[in-house]
């Protein structure tokens, strides 16, 4: 065993890119809110578009609600 430390974080070796990421966001938000309502959809997408850092255009979020919105 070595003496040797990480001192930056592990994942800034795996940078996923924004298609990557919207996909990953897009995965997530179909377990947790698809057939909700469209409020909370949107709500939802929204917030987590924003958490991740993706700008997305308002045409990408009316799309995933309608796909998403029960």
């Amino acid at each position: 065993m070595t003496d040797e430390t990480q001192d930056e974080p592990g994942l800034e070796q795996n940078v996923a890119s924004e298609e990557d990421r919207l996909n990953g966001v897009i995965a997530q938000l179909r377990a947790d809110v698809s057939g909700e309502d469209a409020a909370t959809v949107e709500t939802a997408v929204r917030r987590r578009l924003d958490d991740t850092g993706i700008d997305a255009s308002d045409d990408l979020v009316r799309r995933l609600v309608a796909e998403l919105a029960g």
